[in-house]
């Protein structure tokens, strides 16, 4: 049986909308969320000439940290039940991939992110997820009615 719920977070104000949605949800359900920032690989072969593979992971690991503060204080406060984890790689197929592993019941996640330009240039995240994902998805805007 699928259980429990991931969230796709950047720090965005979509992506804070979600969250306030699947911390709803996982009331409703008495399930845990989890919480999946995803960084972007870095691991190039120019990045790899000057950095060492160690100081690659600690930038996306400062990273990951920055971006899931909100988050975590929200949960904390929630007293819901999470588990918050760093992906390495293209969100949209470590989201899927993690959805799919986990047998997950669904995925809640912002319209927006960050960056409408790489938004625009790559795709939306949000979009990719909805084709890939083996479970539903629900794509909550900035502005719900949570956000008010």
């Amino acid at each position: 049986m699928r259980q429990h719920i991931i969230v796709p977070f950047d720090g965005s104000i979509s992506a804070q909308s979600a969250l306030l949605v699947a911390i709803e949800m996982a009331r409703k359900y008495a399930e845990k969320i989890i919480l999946i920032n995803v960084q972007p690989s870095l691991a190039t072969p120019s990045t790899t000439n000057f950095f060492h593979k160690s100081d690659i992971l600690l930038y996306q690991e400062a990273l990951h940290e920055d971006a899931i503060k909100t988050a975590l204080h929200l949960l904390e406060e929630a007293g819901i039940e999470f588990e918050a984890k760093l992906m390495i790689g293209i969100p949209k197929n470590m989201i899927c991939e993690e959805a799919k592993a986990r047998q997950i019941r669904c995925i809640i996640m912002g319209s927006r992110g960050h960056s409408a330009f790489v938004g625009g240039v790559l795709g939306s995240v949000s979009q990719g997820v909805m084709h890939l994902a083996d479970c539903p998805v629900m794509v909550v805007p900035a502005n719900s009615e949570h956000d008010q």
